[in-house]
């Protein structure tokens, strides 16, 4: 006579258990990661942005000729929505803002909106969780 081999009920409702708990720790851990790899994203987009902006003001002796970059209210996408870019420029200022969709993943990201302007400085709007600028600039 043969006999059958099989997991048995308790062998699997351990492994269950196991893979429940891995998932648990992993999955913040990975939600953490991604948003700080959009985090980095927006300020580098900032960056280069206002480095664009900085030509073109030396080129043109200002920031807000239509024919500038960058498209007010451009939105950036990185696979799905993310943040929305809105630049705002007069003459001899720009000021770039990008704030969370309400619906993507940033929207209750503890760094909230980030603010670039023309002299450089770096800001954060709604900030939570003792959130920083350095911290939320990668600095």
């Amino acid at each position: 006579m043969r006999r059958q081999s099989a997991f048995t009920l308790i062998e699997m409702m351990i492994v269950i258990a196991i893979v429940g708990i891995l998932a648990a720790i992993a999955y913040p851990s990975y939600t953490d990661y991604v948003k700080r790899a959009h985090r980095s994203d927006i300020t580098g987009l900032l960056t280069e942005t206002a480095q664009q902006l900085e030509r073109f003001y030396s080129r043109n002796g200002q920031y807000s000729d239509v024919a500038g970059p960058p498209a007010v209210g451009l939105e950036i996408t990185q696979g799905n929505r993310v943040y929305a870019l809105v630049a705002e420029r007069d003459v001899q200022a720009f000021k770039l803002t990008a704030t969370p969709i309400a619906v993507g993943m940033m929207s209750r990201d503890k760094c909230g909106g980030f603010v670039l302007d023309n002299v450089g400085k770096r800001d954060n709007l709604n900030v939570a969780g003792g959130a920083t600028p350095q911290l939320c600039w990668g600095r």
